[in-house]
């Protein structure tokens, strides 16, 4: 697994970001430099998940790699405290990691950052959507992925961010053109169903639970979708009073 650091010069503290469907080193670099300039102290860590499989579920290849990335971190970089930005399917490698313990010592604080949630035994082999819209009834009918948070110990303090910008339907985007999306519709629904994003936090051990945090102006595709510039700094002042 190839890890891109940024700043190259070791700091003391990594927040290494983990990305959704079709997220990679490279669509997280405008979030990179702008963390380093707000937190220069902090070094990022990027890399790209796999995206496809014929053999096997894409979002338990994706738990794997995230381990193998912690674990170089630690071993190979000599980090003694990550934190972990998680956005939309990246929520699942995560609560996997977490919920293995293997890393409890290590992990300091985790944002889930609007998380989308998975079935555990879904057969899942590649990008296709899933999860719950903000247009559809959080009713699963199976085990999901948060529910896993109640299994977590150690000191980890893990919060929740909801973006709750409107701009969703039964059908998909409401808007066709990228920066459109960035517009509040009062007759839409924000991207991911807001009963699920909750249920993130809820699940969560009470000693483990840090903060819920809503935003109203920032996209579900913040690297893609509405005002770019103004997404990304709203981004990071979130990481910043998260972690």
């Amino acid at each position: 697994m190839q890890i891109v650091i940024s700043p190259p010069k070791k700091l003391s503290k990594c927040l290494v970001l983990v990305g959704g469907s079709g997220d990679s080193s490279e669509k997280f670099l405008p979030l990179v430099t702008q963390i380093n300039l707000q937190i220069p102290e902090t070094n990022v860590c990027t890399f790209t998940f796999s995206s496809h499989s014929n053999t096997e579920s894409i979002l338990d290849i994706q738990a794997r790699e995230l381990e193998e990335v912690i674990e170089q971190l630690s071993a190979e970089y000599g980090f003694q405290s990550i934190d972990i930005f998680a956005t939309s399917m990246g929520a699942y490698a995560t609560i996997k990691l977490l919920a293995s313990n293997q890393y409890s010592s290590l992990i300091r604080k985790v944002i889930l950052f609007d998380p989308a949630d998975y079935y555990v035994s879904a057969i899942f082999k590649d990008t296709e959507d899933v999860t719950w819209s903000g247009a559809e009834q959080y009713e699963p009918t199976q085990k999901v992925i948060s529910q896993e948070l109640t299994s977590i110990t150690g000191n980890v303090q893990i919060s929740v961010v909801h973006l709750t910008l409107r701009n969703y339907g039964a059908r998909g985007y409401l808007e066709k053109d990228y920066v459109n999306r960035g517009k509040d519709e009062s007759k839409g629904y924000p991207r991911l169903s807001t009963e699920m994003v909750k249920n993130f936090y809820t699940q969560i051990t009470p000693s483990n639970r840090g903060k819920y945090l809503e935003l109203s102006a920032v996209p579900h595709g913040f690297l893609r979708d509405g005002d770019i510039a103004s997404n990304l700094f709203k981004v990071t002042d979130a990481i910043i009073k998260l972690i």
